[in-house]
């Protein structure tokens, strides 16, 4: 080895390749560049996974909305048989929330044969009317219903039930039909009431109340077991997660002002892009310290208690 290393001397000298300064100023924009990558990678990740999100929800059944073919409600309902439908509280008339079972947080999904019998008799009763006309009715309750028939024909219906009778609009053609029967309507609206009372304000918070608590008990014994500090690594962890933090609260605000909160695919993605980028930052920069074993932790129970309470409202 020493041999070789002189005859590498003289071939090539004794003096070194680069200066001092030139050594100091390549090492100085090597770690600058790292901090830069490092800074500003995982926000990145981060702000181009909700852009693919929000592109795929363009492009997919909230940018695409079915379209019904028949006519008339009544004439489908006289000839087709409701295979299964969807129902879900709405109180404002410009939008609609009820879809494919899945859909929707907190929709019902109605599949038994009383259940569907009650909107096809619901339907085959309907007869045409104006909505100004019905200025003094008074609703107790207005319904989103999704509908699928046996043909695979879709409709949407916005259901305003009152005392006796039942206003119904075509979500998509924009017509009017009422069911002037007070035994359906009452009916109809014990059925809607019924499946209300399941899980009310109360329940939300206890669930929220729930996920903080099991959050902090895996945060608590996931630092003790594998003794994760508390604070941030460096300044450029301090920033990422500040960033995350940031784009968190604004996407929160779109999707309310968009009306997507409700969405399972956009709750779904939403929390998972989220969970997934506070991973990638905390392997990032503290994957010495295994913080991104806490961030993986809190995001499978985060993930299982969200299937759970769907599945449990749905």
């Amino acid at each position: 080895m020493t041999t070789f290393k002189e005859k590498l001397d003289q071939e090539l000298g004794e003096a070194p390749r680069f200066t001092q300064s030139l050594q100091q100023d390549i090492l100085q924009r090597v770690q600058q560049e790292k901090k830069v990558t490092k800074r500003w990678s995982y926000p990145l990740i981060f702000i181009g996974a909700i852009l693919i999100l929000l592109l795929l929800v363009e492009m997919g059944p909230l940018g695409q909305m079915e379209q019904t073919r028949q006519a008339s409600i009544v004439t489908l309902a006289q000839q087709e048989t409701v295979k299964k439908y969807t129902m879900i509280s709405n109180s404002d008339e410009e939008t609609f929330l009820a879809g494919r079972p899945g859909w929707t947080i907190g929709q019902k999904v109605y599949k038994q044969i009383p259940e569907k019998e009650l909107l096809q008799q619901l339907l085959q009763q309907a007869t045409v009317t104006q909505k100004y006309e019905e200025n003094q009715f008074l609703f107790r309750t207005i319904q989103d219903v999704w509908a699928q028939f046996e043909n695979d024909q879709i409709i949407k219906l916005k259901m305003f039930i009152g005392e006796e009778s039942i206003l119904i609009e075509d979500h998509d053609h924009k017509s009017f039909y009422k069911v002037n029967n007070r035994e359906l309507t009452k009916a109809y609206e014990n059925l809607t009431l019924k499946d209300q009372a399941k899980f009310g304000m109360k329940g939300y918070v206890v669930f929220l109340v729930l996920l903080l608590a099991i959050h902090m008990l895996v945060e608590k014994i996931m630092r003790k077991r594998f003794n994760i500090p508390k604070g941030y690594v460096s300044r450029g962890h301090r920033r990422a997660v500040w960033t995350l933090k940031a784009l968190n609260i604004v996407m929160l605000i779109l999707f309310m002002v968009k009306g997507w909160i409700l969405y399972t695919v956009i709750i779904g993605g939403y929390l998972t892009v989220i969970l997934f980028s506070s991973i990638f930052i905390d392997y990032c920069y503290g994957r010495e310290e295994k913080r991104n074993y806490l961030s993986i932790s809190l995001a499978i129970v985060s993930l299982l208690l969200l299937s759970l309470f769907i599945f449990y409202i749905s």
